[in-house]
């Protein structure tokens, strides 16, 4: 659009000088935006380097604004009211206290072209002109951070119920019922992965020798294991019950899966457990089978049974289905 506008106002009035100053500004704004669009496509959301591209935008459309509205008719451009848009922009990442600082700022900028650009400023249309559009800018700030501010919260608060309601409390694993809907959900999808049941050898022995309390705690050590073996993009982990856990791999490879179980099994086996410095080891037994068109029940019971027969067999042990 700016580059359009620009264009009909040049072949109407053409200036070399203004030109080349937003060629500039164009080819500036295509390098930021394939620098940031790179950085924000390769990092994880909520990095380091995602959050700073992400916050970096807003500067960059304030500065590119301050050009380019002087290029495309200074207060008299059709692309002025770009600066309400922007101005919500930044109150989405700086809230109340963000829109308030860029009205401020763009309030600046329109007064500074404001004065160079009228010659009769003391006429009342002039005045009157300059106040509407100082006004309607602070509102923008002030109304759109309240408003945003607002929608975060709600937004966080939804959030933190959904995580409330998704997730184990000890553990931070995704709950049984997550495990119901996301097993559902995929088979629906017809998503080819392996689902193992998995669960802590001898557990009972834990919480009667070291009490239950150290029990919690070498639920939740596991939890962070499986966590950080368990590539984001490649399975989830879920707190099945008590010390049983459930794991959909999504891969159709039975090397693949062996490869990640096994780490999980070693990790686990290598592990230093410690109750008032006293130092244990335990291990946990695996059973796993590839989804084969079954319903959500009969893959549970198909995965448990091979658990068992795990346990059966001496236990730290991962037993797969002969299918797949």
């Amino acid at each position: 659009m700016s580059i359009a506008v620009f264009t009909f106002q040049y072949v109407e009035n053409p200036d070399h000088i203004k030109l080349t100053l937003f060629v500039s500004l164009v080819v500036f704004g295509f390098i930021y935006m394939g620098v940031s669009d790179y950085y924000l496509h390769k990092s994880p959301e909520g990095s380091r380097a995602y959050t700073f591209m992400a916050k970096c935008g807003p500067f960059f459309d304030f500065i590119a604004f301050s050009a380019l509205v002087p290029l495309t008719g200074g207060i008299e451009s059709p692309l002025f009211p770009l600066a309400y848009l922007i101005i919500l922009h930044i109150a989405v990442y700086w809230r109340f206290l963000g829109g308030i600082i860029a009205a401020i700022l763009f309030i600046s900028v329109y007064s500074i072209i404001f004065f160079k650009q009228v010659s009769d400023i003391s006429s009342f249309d002039s005045i009157i002109n300059y106040f509407c559009h100082v006004l309607f800018l602070f509102l923008i700030g002030g109304l759109g951070g309240i408003i945003v501010s607002r929608e975060r919260k709600h937004y966080s608060e939804k959030n933190l119920l959904v995580e409330v309601a998704t997730r184990d409390y000890l553990t931070n694993l995704l709950n049984h019922r997550s495990f119901q809907e996301c097993l559902r959900e995929d088979l629906v999808n017809d998503l080819e992965f392996y689902l193992t049941l998995t669960d802590i050898d001898k557990f009972k022995c834990i919480n009667d020798k070291y009490g239950h309390v150290m029990g919690d705690k070498v639920l939740r050590q596991i939890g962070a294991i499986f966590t950080s073996v368990i590539p984001v993009n490649h399975g989830k982990v879920f707190q099945y019950g008590g010390e049983e856990f459930a794991i959909i791999l999504y891969t159709k490879e039975q090397f693949e899966v062996n490869r990640i179980l096994v780490q999980i099994k070693q990790s686990v086996a290598n592990h230093t457990f410690y109750c008032e410095g006293e130092p244990f080891s335990l291990t946990m037994s695996f059973g796993s089978c590839k989804q084969n068109g079954e319903s959500p029940d009969q893959l549970v019971k198909m995965a448990d049974k091979l658990l068992y027969e795990a346990k059966d067999n001496g236990r730290n042990q991962i037993v797969y289905s002969n299918v797949g």
